[in-house]
């Protein structure tokens, strides 16, 4: 969704916030299993209101107001054919299917479980069956070219696999969520600059950089060069 509002950034891949509103995604489907709901959750649906310029949370609360007056017309929206409401699908569809040419199609181990999965979803009417397919399939394809390449020193490897394979990056960035560094009570740094530990700045303040000067100098040096 946040590809689809322009709110991505382009280095890291991540939106502003992301940690909190997957957590409350995360909480919401938890709690709608719990409750016997379907899944309360963000589906690709409002691809549709966000490429009509909606993103903020109002699009979200119009559509939930519309739904829960529809409960009081169910008997006359239910008379509605299907056909009538498959334009919209149209374009959810079309929306969803522009993620595919980002795909690595020239390489096999990426372009087969991407393809078992796209065919596989429509076929069974299931989304799980899908993703397994397309998991398993590229564990079982990269995982035997990667054992070949290691217990052949590199002699034997799938064609184009050096020109076309796609390395696994981490994205620029701390691995680690910003709450978690609050709960470690975890103090930023700048790149380069090492966090001075709390004890030495208190013996700093305590006895006064002349007396650390004679224990040790080399503290004193990185922290008053001159």
């Amino acid at each position: 969704m946040a590809k689809f509002a322009g709110l991505r950034d382009p280095v890291t891949l991540d939106f502003e916030n992301s940690t909190i509103a997957y957590c409350v995604d995360a909480f919401a489907i938890s709690m709608g299993a719990l409750m016997g709901t379907s899944p309360v959750t963000s589906f690709v649906e409002s691809a549709t209101g966000i490429s009509e310029g909606g993103k903020t949370g109002l699009t979200a609360i119009t559509t939930g107001l519309a739904f829960f007056v529809s409960v009081f017309f169910a008997p006359i929206f239910s008379s509605i054919p299907g056909w009538a409401t498959g334009g919209a699908l149209v374009i959810v569809g079309s929306l969803m299917i522009r993620n595919a040419r980002e795909i690595n199609w020239d390489y096999i181990g990426d372009a087969v479980p991407a393809f078992l999965t796209l065919v596989i979803i429509p076929l069974t009417y299931n989304i799980a069956y899908g993703v397994i397919a397309g998991i398993i399939s590229y564990l079982l394809i990269n995982g035997i070219a990667l054992a070949l390449r290691k217990a052949s020193g590199g002699r034997v490897i799938p064609p184009n696999y050096y020109e076309d394979s796609e390395e696994w990056v981490v994205p620029p960035g701390s691995m680690v969520p910003a709450w978690v560094n609050i709960l470690l009570r975890r103090k930023p740094t700048d790149q380069g600059e090492e966090e001075k530990p709390a004890e030495f700045e208190e013996k700093i303040s305590a006895e006064g950089p002349s007396r650390l000067s004679e224990e040790n100098p080399e503290k004193t040096r990185i922290i008053n060069p001159n």
